[in-house]
């Protein structure tokens, strides 16, 4: 069986995770938005009406992201609980190997089919 391992998509540790993904959208939001004026074939008016334009798709725009967002976490939460399930049956499966085996020991003892004992050499 192949070993599965469960990673976070972003740095939990330091608990900014979300913090820093907003940070980084808005500074990108700004930097096109920048990018996109002073590199515009377009008069005034025109930009204007745009930027207009643009900004009433802001809230949906945003929405769609923080919709997809929540689709990766959910996906990688779902994910990572189908590999704790898993790695749980192994370990319940080794649990009750070693029990079986115990028990057998055990049994071979109490019965004393051998003189010798397990650590001893014949």
């Amino acid at each position: 069986m192949a070993k599965k391992t469960c990673q976070s998509p972003t740095n939990e540790s330091t608990g900014g995770g979300s913090a820093s993904w907003f940070l980084g959208l808005i500074v990108g939001v700004f930097g096109g938005t920048v990018l996109a004026l002073l590199t515009a074939p377009k008069s005034g008016s025109e930009i204007r009406g745009t930027l207009k334009r643009s900004a009433k798709d802001i809230p949906y725009q945003f929405r769609d992201v923080i919709d997809q967002t929540l689709d990766l976490y959910a996906a990688a939460l779902s994910y990572c609980q189908s590999v704790i399930e898993d790695q749980s049956v192994g370990i319940k499966r080794a649990v009750a190997a070693g029990k079986l085996a115990a028990a057998k020991q055990r049994e071979e003892l109490e019965l004393g089919g051998s003189s010798v004992l397990p650590f001893q050499h014949r």
